[in-house]
């Protein structure tokens, strides 16, 4: 590693495309020690990851994932970057599975959890996925189901050469900013749930410059890395420069945010859902998440969860171009839950590519 490189940045200088390449490839090919990688990541999060710094960095990272590739260029992603500390069950994983359901195709990708009770890994596990399957049959299976799990650490194998850096620093680094735009399946629409409000225009604006077709990401006013329904919420959408504000869409307020982007703050009773209380979707254990996750889908859930899961959902949806509008949206997830065909969903993804037993258990407990 360049010590001159590195030292620049623990001078608070942000580096060109050029030197990041140069020390990403060394980090992650295991060519650096732990102490090298914790003042490289320590120095980024101190002086703050430029954009352009984050997708160089971004670039060999997927240079050196696993990949698979979908038949349709419109499948999506529903994810969150975490840390927002408020311990809620699985809302993007349960929102992925109402938007494939709805007839999205749902390419998610995630990982265990560090900061909450439970990550989407551990939901999928619960129900008997396999997610250090082969990345051919995790293809089929999104082919059949509209819908797979790509477990973070399986397609990206060159973390390993990192993770115990991260471990020993124990912050937010550059890393946690990009596994949410890690994406193995290469897709270009995605809803991305941030825990900071820079984040909301930063994360488009370097999505775009890769080739994104539609990014949103959102922020609870209450600190959710999701779509909330217990506070307004605030949304940056990706808007093509011949597309009028979206004004239709009955947003609280809808103004421009800057060139390809707007910013739009929405309320659950705008969109003709309840307001919630916060305690009302927090979880106490990772069985406590797995069944909220499970009573969601099956439409045995109380209605803050139901109802979070549908606002996210629905986003999901804007995101494919599946419906053209939040109230329609909304009405679409409502009805995927309501009519059953989320729990017909889940059940046929289990008796395919999981454990049924497992979801009869799960079941069972109520």
């Amino acid at each position: 590693m360049s010590e001159t490189t590195l030292a620049k940045i623990e001078s608070g200088y942000d580096i060109g495309c050029d030197e990041m390449r140069v020390l990403a490839d060394q980090i992650l090919k295991g060519a650096t020690n732990n102490e090298q990688n914790v003042r490289f990541l320590k120095g980024l999060a101190a002086k703050g990851e430029t954009d352009e710094e984050l997708s160089c960095l971004l670039d060999v990272m997927m240079e050196k994932a696993v990949r698979i590739r979908p038949d349709t260029k419109s499948a999506i992603d529903v994810c969150g970057t975490g840390g927002d500390m408020h311990q809620t069950f699985n809302i993007s994983t349960a929102a992925a599975f109402v938007a494939a359901a709805a007839g999205c195709m749902v390419a998610k990708h995630g990982n265990r959890s560090t900061s909450g009770v439970s990550g989407s890994a551990d939901i999928f596990e619960s129900i008997g996925y396999d997610i250090r399957a082969d990345p051919s049959k995790i293809s089929e299976i999104l082919s059949r189901h509209n819908i797979c799990f790509m477990f973070a650490q399986q397609f990206h194998p060159a973390m390993q050469h990192v993770a115990a850096a991260r471990k020993m620093l124990g912050i937010r680094t550059a890393f946690n900013l990009l596994g949410p735009l890690a994406n193995p399946a290469g897709v270009t629409r995605q809803i991305v749930g941030v825990s900071s409000a820079d984040l909301l225009y930063r994360i488009p604006r370097i999505l775009l410059k890769r080739g994104a077709l539609k990014i949103m990401t959102v922020m609870s006013n209450d600190g959710m890395d999701e779509l909330s329904t217990s506070s307004a919420s605030s949304i940056v959408i990706t808007v093509a420069p011949s597309e009028t504000i979206p004004s239709h869409l009955r947003f609280t307020s809808v103004h421009k945010a800057e060139s390809g982007l707007v910013r739009m703050t929405v309320r659950p009773e705008d969109v003709g859902l309840h307001r919630s209380e916060g305690h009302e979707i927090r979880v106490k254990s990772k069985k406590d998440a797995v069944k909220a996750f499970v009573d969601v889908l099956d439409g045995t859930a109380g209605r803050a969860m139901s109802e979070t899961v549908v606002l996210n959902a629905a986003g999901a949806l804007l995101v494919a171009d599946v419906a053209d509008g939040i109230d329609e949206a909304v009405e679409i997830c409502t009805d995927v839950i309501a009519g059953g065909k989320t729990s017909e969903a889940l059940d046929r993804f289990v008796s395919d590519s999981g454990d049924h037993t497992m979801l009869e258990e799960i079941r069972s407990d109520r």
